[in-house]
């Protein structure tokens, strides 16, 4: 057995157990069909343990990154074959590709982008490589280039009649705002679901994130997640307890090999939409502005000692939220 599908099979047996033990205690009411289930928690299409194994003539099961792999995300569960190609294709490359461009912004040190300059009526293709303290390396690579317009290009340069300033414009990323948006709600969906499994997630509640995340075309509903204001070691789970907005805050690290940025968000319970939780914690926040209103939230860490998906003691704390 491969390394990989041992790594999938020890997921799948985790969290079927749970599904089973929770349909057992009669905490969830659907249909079971196999004698050890795996749901996948996007589609809620149901996979028996065979179906670990890849096919191209069926679904099936595959390891799910969360945040996505190239942002140092880890393998924390299991999506079917398609809703993870489909996301993939849909929505995650255009958080991979966003923050790339804010790195390349910032030209971080032995950072290498490729960027067109202007020259004459055309461009010339060029990698740039940062050497820090403001401090650039240019290479002009012949396979990338007309060969004549590049001899005339290198040319003036020598001789400096370019001019003093040059005209460079970043390769162009297919980056569109709502699929950022959605990629990090599947992010926040997948590593709630790594956490509780299907404790509540099943809930048709639910059903509008998961729509969002297969069709990112759909109008968003507006969910909650904030940056820029975490430190690398509050990277993890948390239980919101400010009245009347119990939620789940997850906050998660989005990580190249040129910086980090920290995301928070909010995952609301069943029966609380996302309009209803920024009301109920705004209305006790402090107003710091005309229109801003300062939140604290009042959270509890997440245990991970606490198994939760074997454990009905555990399992039931969560469901009562004691």
């Amino acid at each position: 057995m491969s390394k990989q599908l041992k790594s999938r099979e020890r997921i799948f047996e985790k969290f079927s157990k749970q599904l089973h033990i929770l349909k057992k205690e009669g905490l969830i009411e659907i249909d079971l069909k196999f004698d050890k289930t795996y749901i996948c928690p996007i589609c809620l299409e149901q996979f028996q343990k065979s179906d670990l194994i890849s096919s191209k003539s069926k679904n099936f099961l595959t390891e799910e990154d969360a945040p996505p792999a190239k942002l140092n995300g880890s393998r924390i569960a299991l999506t079917c074959y398609e809703c993870n190609s489909k996301a993939g294709h849909q929505i995650d490359h255009h958080l991979i590709h966003r923050i790339r461009e804010i790195d390349d912004s910032k030209f971080h040190k032995d950072s290498i982008q490729r960027v067109r300059v202007e020259f004459e009526d055309t461009f010339i293709n060029s990698e740039i490589t940062s050497k820090g303290n403001g401090l650039l390396s240019v290479l002009h690579r012949i396979d990338n280039n007309n060969p004549t317009t590049l001899d005339r290009f290198i040319y003036q340069l020598k001789n400096k009649s370019l001019g003093e300033i040059l005209n460079m414009s970043p390769k162009k990323k297919q980056i569109d705002d709502g699929k950022v948006d959605r990629a990090l709600l599947k992010t926040n969906y997948i590593i709630t679901f790594s956490k509780f499994g299907y404790i509540f997630l099943l809930d048709s509640y639910y059903q509008t994130i998961r729509d969002e995340i297969k069709n990112p075309a759909l109008p968003t509903n507006g969910h909650l997640m904030i940056n820029n204001q975490f430190k690398s070691n509050q990277v993890g789970t948390y239980y919101v307890c400010n009245n009347n907005a119990k939620s789940i805050f997850n906050v998660f690290s989005l990580k190249t090999d040129y910086s980090e940025t920290l995301i928070g968000a909010l995952m609301p319970l069943p029966k609380m939409t996302p309009e209803e939780l920024h009301k109920n914690l705004t209305t006790s926040g402090t107003k710091i502005g005309n229109e801003q209103v300062g939140v604290t939230l009042d959270t509890k860490n997440y245990d991970p000692n606490a198994d939760l998906f074997s454990d009905i003691t555990e399992i039931n704390k969560v469901i009562n939220w004691i």
